[in-house]
């Protein structure tokens, strides 16, 4: 290979506008990882010019995962081309891809000014603003994509909907089953098993998920598998992702059967789960990103279930359960659910404590310190107007937001300008961008009080925080979403940090930030009322277990 690059770094020094040898050789520099020189051999004009020639080189880029250099070459196409709609839609949509919420805004404007009246620009206008935490002005534009929108579109509008403050029940239960009779296949021939259930020593039991890694599976799955009787189920866990990382690792190590559906096409995918026998199979995706609710809307299993990594009912005829519990859906909730709704009495989210997580010590300056690590997403109006207030009440007190988006400088910028405007000065909101899982639990150490955000409350966020042995100050609302903060605290046996409005909320993130002496004495107690109150693997494991067996009958 060496030989080759070093003829064809020749050959294009020589006659720099050679396109077929300049493609080539970007080709063999990222063959060879050699990124940063691909993208100066890509970015010379004859290259740039030329778009089908442009077209490949951006697709080897994407192809080797060099999604920053991809983006960079688009803004070459676009800085020549200004006119060039395709590059400027690619470029937005690649730039929000990169977390970069400020930069896509503004290749999206430059798309729908373009294009006036084209969708996409719009969305993802749209989706940049919520990103970054405008929510009611991001949905508002989002809200004007929907008449008519396709599949790809409405499902987008499934997960941001639950950003909006003011959603009420009906009105997400309203979205949700017009998309399913929209947008999904309803069921074929009826479902038809090869071998009879009670033929099985063990229920075959099928975990479906794209996200087998570090995340919300990795956080709330784990001790249940470890403690389910294996005498009596055996565990597949089906990944839809090739992707890996260390909690991969671990998931195909708890597993009876590891086994990958990634890239299939959806009767492909249909015809391989049936043929895995299932007698229950848990959605672990919902409608959230990358899920194949489409193929389970027309069967795998004789018993479907929704559960944890979404959020809502998913309004599919064919999914038969939803798992819950009594203080996040209550029997008088006004909740709505096409599946029938099981409420597990040792509650829907079993933590399992991270294996990198350090002691719970404090290791702070003194400083009363409130943070929050959710997505920017979350902090609609109300929540920053409340922190705000919290921060005035509590002089020298300072706030510390953690979020990926958070490493864009103008999200940066944007995010201290909110705070500015209700009088609380960058200094005193400290900043910071995607971190590894270890550095963020470490960073709750000097952290004395978590702010949850309302009306999309936090779950892993908030176990890792209450883990980490900080106060959490949540306010409960009548949505699922509203209600998974306070289930936890409520669980934990902490009702008084449970909030039932904005008001409220300030009023008692200032009474516990008067006593912060106390609960830095107290965070390693706290960490065991964690593991014993919210970390009950084996009764979960049982109440799992009793649920699939009343369900299959």
């Amino acid at each position: 290979m060496e030989r080759t690059i070093e003829s064809l770094t020749a050959a294009v020094a020589a006659r720099p506008d050679a396109i077929a040898e300049r493609l080539a050789l970007v080709r063999l520099q990222l063959r060879a990882g050699r990124i940063e020189a691909a993208l100066e051999t890509a970015r010379h004009a004859s290259l740039v010019d030329a778009a089908p020639a442009l077209g490949e080189a951006l697709r080897d880029f994407a192809a080797v995962q060099a999604f920053a250099a991809h983006a960079t070459l688009l803004g070459e196409r676009t800085t020549r081309h200004p006119d060039d709609y395709d590059a400027a839609l690619a470029l937005a949509s690649a730039l929000h891809g990169l977390g970069r919420p400020g930069d896509a805004l503004i290749a999206a404007e430059r798309a729908h000014a373009l294009r006036p009246h084209a969708r996409l620009p719009r969305e993802i206008r749209a989706t940049a603003l919520i990103d970054r935490g405008e929510v009611e002005k991001g949905l508002a534009l989002f809200r004007e994509l929907l008449p008519g929108a396709d599949a790809a579109t409405a499902a987008r509008h499934l997960v941001l909907m639950h950003y909006d403050p003011a959603a009420t029940n009906d009105e997400l239960f309203a979205h949700l089953e017009s998309f399913a009779q929209r947008h999904l296949p309803r069921p074929g021939a009826p479902f038809a098993r090869s071998i009879e259930r009670n033929t099985r020593q063990r229920l075959r039991i099928g975990w479906l998920s794209p996200r087998f890694a570090e995340g919300p599976v990795a956080s709330f799955l784990p001790g249940l598998l470890r403690a389910f009787d294996r005498t009596r189920h055996r565990h597949l866990l089906i990944s839809l992702q090739p992707a890996r990382d260390d909690a991969t690792a671990r998931f195909e190590a708890l597993a009876d059967e590891w086994i990958v559906l990634a890239g299939l096409n959806d009767a492909t995918l249909l015809q391989r789960l049936r043929a895995l026998e299932l007698d229950v199979l848990v959605d672990l995706a919902g409608h959230s990103t990358a899920n194949r609710i489409g193929v389970l809307a027309q069967r795998v299993a004789p018993v479907q279930v929704s559960w944890l990594d979404w959020f809502d009912t998913t309004a599919v005829p064919a999914m038969d359960a939803w798992i819950s519990d009594a203080r996040l859906t209550p029997a008088d909730s006004t909740q709505r659910y096409s599946e029938r709704v099981v409420r597990l009495p040792s509650g829907r989210f079993c933590y399992s404590p991270p294996g990198v997580a350090p002691p719970p010590t404090y290791d702070g300056d003194g400083t009363i310190v409130f943070a929050s690590f959710n997505r920017l997403a979350k902090l609609n109006a109300e929540v920053v107007a409340t922190w705000a207030a919290i921060l005035r009440r509590v002089p020298g007190s300072r706030l510390e937001l953690g979020a990926r988006l958070l490493g864009d400088e103008a999200a940066r910028a944007y995010t201290h300008e909110r705070f500015a405007a209700r009088g609380i000065e960058p200094d005193r909101v400290v900043l910071h961008g995607q971190r590894t899982y270890g550095a963020l639990l470490a960073a709750y150490r000097s952290v004395d009080i978590a702010l949850d955000p309302f009306p999309f409350s936090g779950c892993t966020t908030t176990c890792d925080a209450l883990y980490m042995g900080a106060a959490v100050i949540a306010c409960t609302g009548e949505t699922f979403v509203s209600r998974q903060s306070a289930s936890l605290l409520e669980r934990l046996g902490r009702e008084e940090w449970i909030a039932r409005d904005a008001g409220d909320y300030v009023e008692r993130a200032v009474a516990v930030s008067a006593h912060v002496e106390r609960l830095r004495t107290m965070r390693a107690t706290q960490r065991r009322d964690v593991v014993t109150r919210l970390c009950d693997a084996d009764a979960q494991a049982r109440d799992f277990a009793a649920a699939f067996a009343e369900l299959i009958g």
